[in-house]
């Protein structure tokens, strides 16, 4: 049986629907069916990494496997972002809202960075996927 990508994009947001409404999070939902607006951008990829740098490094490396010299000292090694599945599996929003909202360890950006610099994040993340 092969179903069309409408069916299957369908199935992809009642399963987000649900899970968002089990644990009463509206805002990752929200978060769910936004895009990167800079998708495909290599000046966003660009400033991206600048913004990785100054930011991110530390804790998830150079390359964004989780190995960043402060990582060593935290109690949960951060995340191989570079193992992320692809959207729609896990929607870049959702990467935005991580980085946004922050979750355990992980610090919330909203109040250090603008909305476009965290796009510039999602894009530069996605250029280092193996996936």
């Amino acid at each position: 049986m092969r179903w069309s990508s409408v069916v299957k994009k369908s199935l992809l947001l009642l399963v987000l629907v649900s899970i968002a409404l089990a644990y009463g999070q509206r805002d990752i939902l929200s978060a769910a069916v936004q895009t990167n607006p800079y998708k495909g951008d290599a000046l966003s990829v660009a400033r991206g990494e600048l913004l990785w740098t100054l930011h991110c490094v530390s804790c998830h490396g150079p390359e964004a496997v989780g190995d960043g010299p402060a990582s060593a000292g935290l109690p949960k090694r951060p995340k191989d972002l570079t193992m992320i599945a692809p959207a729609p599996v896990f929607p870049d929003g959702i990467v935005a809202y991580r980085i946004s909202q922050g979750k355990n360890t992980m610090p919330a950006w909203q109040d250090v960075l603008r909305t476009e610099q965290i796009w510039d994040l999602v894009s530069f993340i996605r250029s280092k996927s193996r996936r």
